[in-house]
């Protein structure tokens, strides 16, 4: 098989299994605020942990990737601890007096595991196709991504009801175990010096350093926009699920508008990565902030209207979830594959993953003080200050002539 499909295929894979799971904690918020003694405020505190964990190890991980040149091993091994923090979070359905350990466990190990797949498949994808290609493969690996953002919420619901809620979990884990086997025997043979010549070799520590000293005023600005954006995405799309539980007083209606809404990223994704190799990233990470800020206010302003809130928070999935191919196709036009995953891990990790359990610690402060519906709004003002801020990423034409983004015109 060619190396740049397996390498898609199963980075797709990877990618269904890694973001399907991303939406696990919010949906079983539904259930454990439920539980006798746990509050909402608490639960936002365990999602600002996994959250903070995945920001904080993304780059770190990212160096280690670059230095070991073993993704497949390291890919698989996300997939699986994301697997064993499913079955964390299973306990409480068994044992309600060890609720609170064992979400703390499960977002650990959840926090630990969501590091993983984003630099590394970006990575992989970036050494497994052309540069003038592979944003679009971004977007078509991006759109699987969505894809079990969009499907697995209700999967896991449906499975909750069909078998019970802690047999559900433990077979959503057994799910995501095997896929990281499956991701690892597809990928054991990839290599990322395959196509080099023999005597380069892996840059040490250091001149991973140097090399990413050269490009920090570009990555530090991106990371610094995306922190600001993702404070406001991360932040509300954490408590969607149970603010709409309870608009409509049904877990079902809630789950159904937001696997809706996610189906429209499906698409998203590769049409957002076409778009980003064709305009550069920078025009396309300022239409997709502004846009996102617009559909969200359209959705909170007008949550009673079923009609006019589905279609915007659609509008909000189908911009929010590009964020892979859009971002790290961004980095990827800028900096050398040398140091792709450590800088992929800044800025999706740093960034996007951090900036969202900053972004979920102030929703949750909001909380304390005015109503959930009241506290989503307020996060409007984060969203606003990443459109302020977004004339800050430099142009191409300001890039220093070797760090210039290829075929980038608008950009």
């Amino acid at each position: 098989m060619d190396r740049g499909i397996r390498s898609l295929i199963f980075t797709s894979m990877g990618h269904f299994s890694n973001d399907g799971n991303f939406l696990l904690f919010p949906v079983l918020i539904t259930y454990y605020s439920l539980i006798p003694g746990i509050s909402l405020v608490l639960l936002g505190a365990v999602a600002i942990i996994y959250n903070a964990l995945s920001g904080l190890l993304s780059t770190p991980i990212g160096r280690m990737a670059d230095r070991m040149d073993r993704d497949a091993l390291m890919l698989a091994l996300g997939i699986g601890i994301n697997g064993i923090s499913v079955g964390a979070f299973a306990v409480p359905f068994l044992y309600q007096s060890l609720t609170i350990p064992a979400i703390l466990v499960g977002s650990i190990l959840l926090g630990l595991g969501q590091s993983f797949y984003h630099p590394i498949g970006a990575t992989i994808i970036n050494e497994s196709f052309e540069k003038k290609s592979s944003t679009r493969m971004l977007g078509i690996n991006g759109s699987f991504g969505s894809l079990g953002r969009a499907v697995l919420p209700s999967i896991i619901v449906a499975v909750m009801l069909l078998v019970g809620n802690a047999k559900g979990l433990f077979l959503i884990m057994l799910y995501l175990l095997i896929f990281a086997l499956i991701i690892y025997a597809g990928l054991r043979n990839f290599r990322r010096n395959e196509n080099k010549p023999k005597k380069e070799k892996s840059l040490s520590i250091s001149e991973n350093r140097s090399m990413v000293k050269k490009y920090s005023k570009f990555l530090y600005i991106l990371t610094m926009v995306v922190f600001i954006r993702s404070m406001f995405l991360t932040g509300t799309i954490t408590f969607i699920p149970t603010f709409l539980t309870n608009v409509y007083h049904s877990r079902t209606i809630a789950v159904a508008i937001v696997t809706i809404s996610f189906v429209t990223a499906i698409f998203g994704q590769p049409y957002f990565g076409s778009l980003t190799s064709k305009y550069g990233g920078r025009t396309i990470v300022i239409f997709t902030t502004i846009v996102s800020g617009i559909a969200f206010a359209g959705f909170i302003f007008f949550a009673t209207n079923i009609l006019i809130s589905g279609i915007s928070f659609a509008v909000f999935a189908f911009v929010t979830y590009s964020g892979f191919p859009v971002l790290l196709g961004f980095v990827g036009q800028v900096v050398p594959r040398e140091i792709s995953t450590t800088a992929n891990g800044l800025v999706w990790g740093f960034g996007n993953t951090l900036g969202g359990a900053v972004g979920i610690a102030v929703i949750d402060g909001f909380k304390i003080f005015v109503s959930l519906g009241d506290s989503l709004t307020l996060m409007l003002i984060f969203a606003l200050a990443a459109i302020i801020m977004l004339p800050l990423i430099p142009r191409n034409n300001r890039l220093p002539k070797s760090e210039k983004i290829e075929k980038t015109p608008n950009s």
